[in-house]
């Protein structure tokens, strides 16, 4: 498979009187929902695909109540989540307090195998 990609072009924001320039842009193909990769992941599988929907379902509630106790949630070669904040500066390390946070995020790091995905990759232009 290839990834499609598409030109898209964009002004310089500081200099408006600058020629546009055109980047790459990955042109979706569609989207897979839960429903399809339960069923995907069952055909290549023993179970049925009812277990495979329960699994992933409780997979995102258990990596939800462990991101929510501060841990960081490794899935082997899937990659690994945690949380990440952002926030204002204090003067001192004993002001920082709850009240700098100023934004959550999950911050995911992606594995061996989906890396490797990565390197792999090629890609096609648009017709």
């Amino acid at each position: 498979m290839a990834i499609t990609i598409t030109p898209i072009g964009k002004t310089n924001p500081t200099n408006p009187t600058a020629p546009m320039l055109y980047y790459p842009k990955v042109t979706k193909t569609g989207e897979v929902d839960l429903e399809e990769l339960s069923e995907q992941i069952a055909y290549s599988s023993s179970l049925t695909q009812a277990d495979c929907y329960a699994v992933i379902i409780s997979l995102v509630t258990t990596v939800s109540r462990e991101l929510d106790a501060g841990k960081i949630v490794r899935l082997g070669h899937l990659g690994a989540f945690q949380i990440s904040v952002k926030g204002t500066a204090s003067s001192t390390p004993e002001a920082v307090s709850p009240k700098n946070v100023t934004s959550a995020s999950i911050t995911f790091r992606p594995g061996k195998k989906l890396k490797d995905m990565l390197q792999d990759l090629r890609f096609i232009r648009k017709k």
